[in-house]
Protein backbone atom coordinates (compact mmCIF):
# COMPACT_ATOMS: atom_id res chain seq x y z
CA UNK A 1 0.00 0.00 0.00
CA UNK A 2 1.22 3.51 -0.88
CA UNK A 3 -0.28 6.33 1.70
CA UNK A 4 0.71 9.99 0.04
CA UNK A 5 2.20 12.35 2.62
CA UNK A 6 3.51 15.91 2.86
CA UNK A 7 6.47 17.19 5.13
CA UNK A 8 6.21 20.34 6.83
CA UNK A 9 7.88 22.26 9.65
CA UNK A 10 6.99 25.32 11.86
CA UNK A 11 10.21 26.80 13.26
CA UNK A 12 12.04 23.87 12.77
CA UNK A 13 9.68 21.48 14.68
CA UNK A 14 9.13 18.86 11.52
CA UNK A 15 6.14 17.09 10.79
CA UNK A 16 4.76 14.27 8.37
CA UNK A 17 1.24 15.02 7.27
CA UNK A 18 -1.30 12.22 6.62
CA UNK A 19 -5.06 13.31 5.19
CA UNK A 20 -5.31 9.32 3.56
CA UNK A 21 -6.10 5.52 5.10
CA UNK A 22 -5.76 7.29 8.58
CA UNK A 23 -7.64 4.40 10.42
CA UNK A 24 -5.61 2.12 8.95
CA UNK A 25 -2.17 4.03 10.45
CA UNK A 26 -3.90 4.64 14.05
CA UNK A 27 -4.00 0.91 14.52
CA UNK A 28 0.06 0.35 13.99
CA UNK A 29 2.34 2.11 16.53
CA UNK A 30 4.79 -0.05 14.76
CA UNK A 31 4.28 2.11 11.48
CA UNK A 32 3.49 5.30 13.07
CA UNK A 33 7.39 4.92 14.31
CA UNK A 34 8.57 3.74 10.94
CA UNK A 35 7.27 7.00 9.51
CA UNK A 36 8.74 8.75 12.62
CA UNK A 37 12.18 7.20 12.41
CA UNK A 38 14.59 9.59 10.74
CA UNK A 39 17.04 6.44 9.20
CA UNK A 40 14.55 3.70 8.69
CA UNK A 41 11.29 5.90 7.56
CA UNK A 42 10.61 9.89 6.50
CA UNK A 43 11.67 11.36 9.72
CA UNK A 44 10.18 13.65 12.00
CA UNK A 45 9.31 14.76 15.55
CA UNK A 46 5.40 14.11 14.88
CA UNK A 47 3.19 12.50 12.94
CA UNK A 48 0.00 14.67 11.73
CA UNK A 49 -2.47 12.62 10.95
CA UNK A 50 -6.00 14.65 9.67
CA UNK A 51 -9.30 13.06 9.17
CA UNK A 52 -12.12 15.10 7.31
CA UNK A 53 -15.76 15.11 9.19
CA UNK A 54 -18.69 16.81 8.45
CA UNK A 55 -17.91 20.51 9.82
CA UNK A 56 -14.51 20.04 10.42
CA UNK A 57 -10.82 17.81 10.63
CA UNK A 58 -10.00 15.98 13.35
CA UNK A 59 -6.34 15.78 14.36
CA UNK A 60 -4.62 13.30 15.94
CA UNK A 61 -0.28 13.73 16.64
CA UNK A 62 1.76 11.23 17.66
CA UNK A 63 5.11 11.43 19.12
CA UNK A 64 8.48 9.80 17.64
CA UNK A 65 8.20 7.01 20.12
CA UNK A 66 4.70 6.30 19.11
CA UNK A 67 2.69 7.56 21.87
CA UNK A 68 -0.69 10.31 21.17
CA UNK A 69 0.42 14.16 21.57
CA UNK A 70 -2.48 15.85 22.94
CA UNK A 71 -1.71 18.93 21.65
CA UNK A 72 0.69 21.11 19.04
CA UNK A 73 0.89 24.71 18.46
CA UNK A 74 3.16 23.74 15.39
CA UNK A 75 1.89 21.45 14.22
CA UNK A 76 -2.04 23.13 14.30
CA UNK A 77 -0.08 26.04 11.98
CA UNK A 78 1.30 23.15 9.54
CA UNK A 79 -1.45 21.54 9.21
CA UNK A 80 -4.26 24.69 8.82
CA UNK A 81 -1.75 26.14 6.11
CA UNK A 82 -1.62 22.53 4.41
CA UNK A 83 -5.61 21.89 4.79
CA UNK A 84 -6.10 26.11 3.39
CA UNK A 85 -3.39 26.69 0.64
CA UNK A 86 -2.35 23.30 -0.68
CA UNK A 87 -5.79 21.17 -0.54
CA UNK A 88 -7.60 24.23 -1.07
CA UNK A 89 -10.35 24.19 1.82
CA UNK A 90 -12.18 27.00 2.84
CA UNK A 91 -13.47 28.19 6.79
CA UNK A 92 -11.05 25.78 8.10
CA UNK A 93 -11.90 24.31 12.00
CA UNK A 94 -9.79 21.93 13.04
CA UNK A 95 -10.67 19.77 16.30
CA UNK A 96 -7.50 18.09 18.60
CA UNK A 97 -8.47 15.79 21.34
CA UNK A 98 -9.67 18.72 23.61
CA UNK A 99 -9.97 22.19 21.65
CA UNK A 100 -11.36 23.78 18.78
CA UNK A 101 -8.45 25.67 16.89
CA UNK A 102 -9.04 28.18 14.01
CA UNK A 103 -6.68 30.35 12.27
CA UNK A 104 -5.89 32.96 9.94
CA UNK A 105 -2.51 33.58 7.35
CA UNK A 106 -0.86 36.63 8.22
CA UNK A 107 1.71 38.31 5.90
CA UNK A 108 4.02 35.07 5.78
CA UNK A 109 2.94 34.00 8.64
CA UNK A 110 0.06 32.17 10.62
CA UNK A 111 -1.63 32.58 13.47
CA UNK A 112 -3.75 30.01 15.20
CA UNK A 113 -5.33 29.45 18.61
CA UNK A 114 -3.55 26.79 20.33
CA UNK A 115 -6.09 26.22 23.23
CA UNK A 116 -6.49 26.86 26.55
CA UNK A 117 -4.82 27.04 29.31
CA UNK A 118 -5.19 25.39 33.61
CA UNK A 119 -2.82 25.76 36.43
CA UNK A 120 -4.62 23.26 38.29
CA UNK A 121 -2.33 20.60 39.72
CA UNK A 122 -5.03 17.53 39.39
CA UNK A 123 -5.62 18.82 35.84
CA UNK A 124 -2.01 19.21 34.96
CA UNK A 125 -1.50 16.42 36.49
CA UNK A 126 0.95 16.52 39.16
CA UNK A 127 0.99 13.74 41.82
CA UNK A 128 0.23 15.55 44.71
CA UNK A 129 -1.28 19.29 45.67
CA UNK A 130 1.16 21.61 45.21
CA UNK A 131 1.46 25.63 44.40
CA UNK A 132 2.10 24.92 40.14
CA UNK A 133 3.84 28.22 39.80
CA UNK A 134 6.32 27.34 42.42
CA UNK A 135 7.12 23.84 41.95
CA UNK A 136 9.19 22.09 44.45
CA UNK A 137 11.91 19.97 42.21
CA UNK A 138 15.18 19.91 44.66
CA UNK A 139 16.87 16.84 43.92
CA UNK A 140 18.12 17.87 40.35
CA UNK A 141 20.67 20.72 39.93
CA UNK A 142 19.75 23.66 37.59
CA UNK A 143 22.19 26.23 36.71
CA UNK A 144 20.93 29.62 37.33
CA UNK A 145 17.17 28.58 38.37
CA UNK A 146 14.99 31.33 39.07
CA UNK A 147 11.65 29.41 39.46
CA UNK A 148 9.86 26.67 37.82
CA UNK A 149 6.13 26.60 37.12
CA UNK A 150 4.17 24.40 35.62
CA UNK A 151 0.19 24.04 33.17
CA UNK A 152 -1.61 22.20 30.78
CA UNK A 153 -2.31 23.46 27.22
CA UNK A 154 -4.01 19.91 26.49
CA UNK A 155 -0.56 18.14 27.44
CA UNK A 156 1.62 18.96 30.27
CA UNK A 157 4.42 21.23 30.67
CA UNK A 158 7.31 22.40 33.15
CA UNK A 159 8.50 25.99 32.67
CA UNK A 160 11.88 26.33 34.34
CA UNK A 161 12.76 29.96 34.23
CA UNK A 162 16.62 30.09 34.44
CA UNK A 163 18.91 33.49 34.46
CA UNK A 164 21.12 31.89 31.15
CA UNK A 165 20.11 29.45 28.83
CA UNK A 166 23.01 29.18 27.12
CA UNK A 167 24.41 27.11 30.85
CA UNK A 168 21.49 24.72 30.51
CA UNK A 169 23.12 21.12 29.53
CA UNK A 170 19.44 20.33 27.63
CA UNK A 171 20.72 16.57 27.07
CA UNK A 172 21.64 16.12 30.90
CA UNK A 173 18.63 18.27 32.39
CA UNK A 174 15.81 17.22 29.57
CA UNK A 175 15.30 13.62 30.43
CA UNK A 176 15.60 13.55 34.35
CA UNK A 177 13.36 16.30 34.42
CA UNK A 178 10.41 15.13 31.80
CA UNK A 179 10.77 11.46 34.01
CA UNK A 180 9.97 13.40 36.77
CA UNK A 181 8.35 11.33 39.90
CA UNK A 182 5.79 14.78 39.84
CA UNK A 183 4.86 14.07 36.50
CA UNK A 184 2.79 10.89 36.71
CA UNK A 185 2.13 11.51 32.74
CA UNK A 186 5.45 13.22 32.36
CA UNK A 187 5.90 16.79 31.32
CA UNK A 188 7.07 18.86 28.31
CA UNK A 189 10.20 20.51 29.39
CA UNK A 190 10.48 24.39 28.55
CA UNK A 191 13.80 26.69 29.72
CA UNK A 192 13.37 29.93 29.50
CA UNK A 193 15.44 32.94 30.31
CA UNK A 194 14.14 36.34 29.94
CA UNK A 195 15.43 38.78 27.81
CA UNK A 196 13.18 41.83 29.01
CA UNK A 197 9.15 41.58 29.27
CA UNK A 198 8.26 41.42 25.86
CA UNK A 199 11.04 38.80 24.79
CA UNK A 200 12.05 35.35 26.02
CA UNK A 201 14.49 32.72 24.55
CA UNK A 202 13.67 29.39 25.41
CA UNK A 203 14.98 25.30 24.97
CA UNK A 204 12.77 22.32 24.68
CA UNK A 205 12.80 18.71 25.56
CA UNK A 206 9.06 17.05 24.68
CA UNK A 207 7.71 13.84 26.05
CA UNK A 208 8.02 11.65 23.53
CA UNK A 209 10.30 13.20 21.73
CA UNK A 210 13.05 14.69 23.06
CA UNK A 211 14.98 18.04 21.96
CA UNK A 212 12.96 19.55 19.29
CA UNK A 213 14.18 22.88 18.13
CA UNK A 214 10.45 24.40 18.76
CA UNK A 215 7.70 23.17 20.67
CA UNK A 216 4.45 25.19 20.05
CA UNK A 217 2.14 24.34 22.88
CA UNK A 218 5.54 24.56 25.27
CA UNK A 219 5.33 28.03 24.01
CA UNK A 220 2.27 28.80 24.86
CA UNK A 221 2.45 27.37 28.37
CA UNK A 222 5.50 29.45 28.91
CA UNK A 223 3.90 32.67 27.85
CA UNK A 224 1.18 32.19 29.77
CA UNK A 225 2.80 31.52 33.13
CA UNK A 226 5.17 34.22 32.58
CA UNK A 227 2.39 36.77 32.46
CA UNK A 228 0.47 34.66 34.83
CA UNK A 229 3.24 35.53 37.30
CA UNK A 230 3.34 39.03 35.81
CA UNK A 231 7.01 38.53 34.17
CA UNK A 232 6.18 39.48 30.54
CA UNK A 233 3.46 41.44 28.98
CA UNK A 234 0.22 39.64 27.37
CA UNK A 235 1.80 39.62 23.59
CA UNK A 236 5.28 38.60 23.73
CA UNK A 237 8.11 37.15 21.02
CA UNK A 238 9.50 34.01 21.82
CA UNK A 239 13.01 33.13 20.54
CA UNK A 240 13.56 29.71 19.63
CA UNK A 241 16.78 27.91 18.39
CA UNK A 242 16.05 28.33 14.70
CA UNK A 243 13.36 31.29 14.89
CA UNK A 244 10.89 33.81 16.46
CA UNK A 245 7.36 33.54 16.76
CA UNK A 246 4.65 35.58 19.17
CA UNK A 247 2.68 34.87 21.62
CA UNK A 248 -0.75 36.41 22.56
CA UNK A 249 -2.73 35.34 25.70
CA UNK A 250 -7.06 36.07 25.96
CA UNK A 251 -8.19 35.29 29.27
CA UNK A 252 -7.13 31.67 29.41
CA UNK A 253 -6.80 31.29 25.68
CA UNK A 254 -2.92 31.52 24.10
CA UNK A 255 -2.82 31.57 20.23
CA UNK A 256 1.14 31.32 18.81
CA UNK A 257 2.20 33.01 15.06
CA UNK A 258 4.94 31.57 12.92
CA UNK A 259 6.07 30.39 10.21
CA UNK A 260 5.03 27.19 8.72
CA UNK A 261 6.31 25.67 5.23
CA UNK A 262 5.57 22.36 3.25
CA UNK A 263 8.85 20.87 2.42
CA UNK A 264 8.12 18.20 -0.07
CA UNK A 265 5.13 15.78 -0.94
CA UNK A 266 5.88 11.75 -1.27
CA UNK A 267 3.83 8.67 -0.50
CA UNK A 268 5.38 5.76 1.42
CA UNK A 269 5.13 2.08 1.11
CA UNK A 270 3.81 0.11 4.14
Amino acid sequence: MKIPFIKSHGAGNDFVIIDKNVDFIKKSKKIIKKICDRRFGIGCDQLILLKKEAKYHQVVFYNSDGSVGKNCGNGLRCAFKYLTEFKNFKNVIIKSQKFTHMGKKIGNEYLINVGKVSLDWKKIPITKKVDTQNIPIKNIVIPGLLKIMSANIGNPHCVILVKKINLINLELLGPRLVNHSMFPEQANITFVEKVNKRLIKVLFWERGGGHTLACGSGMCATAFVLHHNNLVHQNIKIKTERSQLEAFIDGEIVSLQGPAEIVYESSLKV
